[in-house]
């Protein structure tokens, strides 16, 4: 049983060493093609539903901001006027 012996630690090294880029090479291949179909998959846009009327005037004011109904100068000069109120 004394003339066993043991690969050697440079071998396991390099035996290592190619195992990490095999599974490394894989992996990014992998990642490749998914990053890959998620660009060609766009989803469709959705539009923004509101479900509830808004309660007050600074919310209608912000609604009407975000769905491009008023510019952004408008948005501030309205805002500072109900603010002040």
């Amino acid at each position: 049983m004394a003339d066993k012996t043991a690969m050697s630690p440079l071998v396991t090294t390099f035996l290592l060493i190619i195992f990490s880029l095999v599974i490394g090479s894989v992996i990014m291949q992998i990642g490749k093609n998914y990053i890959s179909n998620l660009e060609t998959s766009k989803p469709a846009p959705v539009d923004s539903i509101i479900v509830a009327a808004p309660d007050n005037e600074l919310k209608q004011l912000q609604l009407d901001y975000i769905n491009n109904k008023i510019t952004y100068e408008e948005y501030l000069a309205k805002e500072q006027l109900l603010v002040k109120k």
